[in-house]
């Protein structure tokens, strides 16, 4: 199954997975590509987020659909003290 990914910052990056392959296997090939660490990515497909160990398959994600990365956490930069 090939998939479309977008990221929090809009990057769109493409990902080819197998059916069989787990939500967990997905965020690990995003990590390769984006740096972003798996336990803070969140996977969501239409309005749902995405199980770990439930499969692709199972949530009828097919050759071209885009899901998105978001992660759970935001760095704030650390501000100067006054």
């Amino acid at each position: 199954v090939y998939n479309k990914t977008r990221n929090f910052v809009g990057q769109t990056i493409e990902i080819t997975i197998s059916a069989m392959d787990t939500i967990k296997t997905l965020k690990e090939k995003i990590m390769e590509k984006t740096d972003i660490p798996v336990g803070v990515q969140d996977i969501t497909f239409g309005v749902q987020s995405l199980d770990d160990a439930t499969t692709i398959k199972y949530y009828h994600i097919e050759d071209g659909y885009t899901v998105y990365c978001t992660p759970t956490y935001v760095e704030i930069p650390q501000q100067p003290s006054l």
